[in-house]
């Protein structure tokens, strides 16, 4: 392969006028070569430069795997010198970091956003400071920054949970005065716990405190860092421009020189990019658009996680509250504030209960059981009484009577009769029933004693019985009726 300048070299010669085969004897090659240049040049081939062996060559890969991994120059020429055997010079490495990145280079839009509309939060480490106990600790600046008038509020933090997260949030509502229509965040477990570009899932409390304060917040792209440029260089800013090279001797120092250089610095500059001076945009065009604060803080609840027990309740704090039976044996996410508990599963609320301030007492809501657990008093005698009917008339009297006698004990002598029908049959009870009916034995061992000694079948006299003479069919009441009878026997 001829090298670069000689095709430049044919191309210039036989742009002066010489022929082929002069070309050829100056250039000391042969005639069909030169031809085979010009053909090329003519059909507007590139003219390929001959590939020269350099260093790194042998490393590339494992240099662009560990730019992807956003390593930066120096690192890489670490870890190659010290487990690769590289013996290059950084500079070549440097220059080759920087042409990949430029071939690789992704387009982005510049998103401009209206007054109000947007904020950008970020956290940004900072190392280690004293924290108000006095104890040395890693720590994070918090940003958030107003997307229009690039107004910034920061913070000094310790951890990034979400109650750390949710208050810095409040804070920075209050410095602003108001709070901006969306929030666009990064993936932080604080607020996302599932990163999902087409439905993340939101940390339950982050989601309601965004509900409470009107605004909706808006996740980032996994490792797209132009989603939230603004803040990523607001963060750059403040580590570069207050932390590096500042040492402050307690925690209050820290806090209070942070809020002056807020205002004196931060934003009373012109701003690199709008050239403007962040706090006179705010002042001037944003602030007045910005959603009014509420009237109190977040109630900021507690969180915990309970298994659905069988009896359709979870426990805490010694007491009890009811979950849709469908849930049972599942885990649940409870919600504990001063006077409310909600109870959320797969993300959606399945019950609030107002929080009971004894112990061991049940909130219960009767629409969490299955159906057939949950009949009323009435339906459940309506029900009773419709068995003892099947059986017949004196079955029926029966039941009535012993109602109208033991008006709060009333089931379980008759579940005893009905479980008796199971082993005697309809016959035997009924008359088992007239028996006891006509000597006015309203108990359930009398009907017992009756069927197990085989008294049924012995004669009576039918002028004592207390039934009526009334057909079976005029026994029948209906459920409205029945209700009124029962009102009435309590009323008395």
């Amino acid at each position: 392969m001829l090298r670069e300048n000689m095709y430049t070299t044919i191309k210039t010669l036989f742009d002066k006028g010489y022929n082929k085969s002069q070309i050829a004897r100056m250039l000391e090659i042969d005639r069909g070569t030169v031809r085979e240049i010009l053909k090329r040049i003519e059909n507007g081939e590139e003219i390929k430069r001959k590939p020269v062996p350099t260093i790194i060559d042998p490393y590339k890969e494992i240099i662009d795997t560990k730019i992807n991994q956003e390593l930066s120059a120096t690192r890489i020429y670490q870890d190659l010198s010290s487990e690769y055997g590289y013996t290059g010079s950084y500079d070549t490495i440097k220059r080759y970091v920087r042409e990949y990145k430029k071939s690789n280079a992704k387009v982005y839009m510049v998103n401009n956003t209206l007054p109000s509309e947007e904020a950008q939060v970020d956290f940004g480490y900072i190392g280690k400071i004293h924290d108000p106990s006095g104890n040395l600790k890693k720590a994070w600046v918090f940003c958030m920054v107003l997307c229009y008038s690039r107004l910034m509020y920061c913070e000094t933090v310790f951890d990034q949970e979400v109650k750390t997260f949710i208050r810095c949030h409040e804070h920075a509502f209050k410095y602003f005065g108001g709070v901006p229509k969306t929030v666009k965040i990064d993936n932080l477990k604080a607020a996302i716990l599932e990163a999902n570009f087409y439905e993340p899932v939101y940390q339950k409390q982050y989601e309601e405190f965004a509900k409470y304060y009107n605004f909706l917040s808006i996740p980032c792209r996994v490792k797209t860092p132009t989603d939230k440029a603004k803040v990523e260089s607001g963060v750059k800013y403040v580590k570069n421009n207050f932390f590096k090279g500042r040492n402050f001797k307690d925690y209050e120092e820290y806090k209070t020189k942070l809020d002056l250089w807020l205002e004196d610095i931060c934003n009373s500059r012109i701003h690199g990019t709008t050239k403007k001076i962040p706090k006179e945009v705010f002042e001037t065009e944003e602030k007045s658009k910005l959603n009014p604060l509420p009237h109190k803080d977040y109630d900021f609840s507690t969180w915990v996680t309970r298994k659905v027990n069988t009896n359709c309740h979870i426990s805490f704090d010694s007491n009890f509250y009811s979950v849709p039976y469908s849930f049972i044996n599942q885990e649940v996410t409870v919600q504990i504030s001063d006077k409310v508990i909600r109870i959320y599963g797969n993300n959606e609320l399945l019950a609030t209960h107002l929080k009971l301030n004894s112990k061991g007492e049940f909130s219960t809501n009767p629409s969490h059981y299955p159906k057939y657990k949950v009949q009323t008093k009435t339906e459940l005698q309506f029900s009773y009484r419709n068995k003892m009917q099947e059986i017949g008339p004196y079955a029926l009297k029966f039941f009535d009577l012993i109602l109208e006698k033991q008006q709060n004990y009333w089931g379980k002598p008759i579940y005893g009769v009905l479980k008796l029908k199971e082993k005697y049959g309809s016959q035997v009870i009924e008359k088992a029933c007239m028996r006891a009916v006509t000597f006015n034995s309203i108990k359930y061992q009398t009907v017992k004693n009756i069927c197990e000694k085989g008294l049924y079948d012995l004669p009576i006299d039918i002028s004592q019985s207390l039934i009526s003479t009334s057909s079976p069919e005029d026994s029948t009441r209906p459920l409205s009726e029945y209700q009124k009878l029962l009102y009435l026997k309590e009323v008395k």
